[in-house]
């Protein structure tokens, strides 16, 4: 995402379906400094940008534009997965590695791609 800190907070914001004053009030703030964040004419303590990631519940590498998009629980259950992996040793990530792996030869679990024209 090529935008700016504020566009970012804006743009989730809204994906969040809260207004201004919404997300203001949920972050102890007023409206009128969530609206300097937003407008990049002041920027957010680091200690903000925690907040305001937490309460968009999003990471703050997506907040900060960070993120690589392969590398980015892409829905809830890639997430899920992630987190159970995480509770795996170096020998069970590497088998649940080579299970997920033989399941993206099996047709009935892979996703079609369209190709390209």
């Amino acid at each position: 995402m090529d935008t700016s800190l504020g566009q970012r907070i804006a743009c989730f914001r809204k994906k969040a379906g809260l207004r201004q004053t919404d997300l203001a009030a949920k972050l102890g703030i007023t409206q009128t400094a969530l609206s300097y964040y937003e407008t990049d004419e002041r920027e957010p303590t680091i200690n903000m940008l925690v907040k305001i990631a937490k309460t968009l519940e999003i990471t703050g590498d997506t907040l900060l534009g960070l993120e690589h998009p392969e590398r980015t629980a892409g829905n809830d259950i890639e997430f899920g997965l992630l987190l159970a992996t995480r509770k795996l040793n170096n020998t069970g990530q590497k088998r649940a590695l080579e299970y997920i792996s033989g399941l993206t030869e099996l047709p009935k679990y892979t996703v079609k791609l369209e190709k390209p024209a």
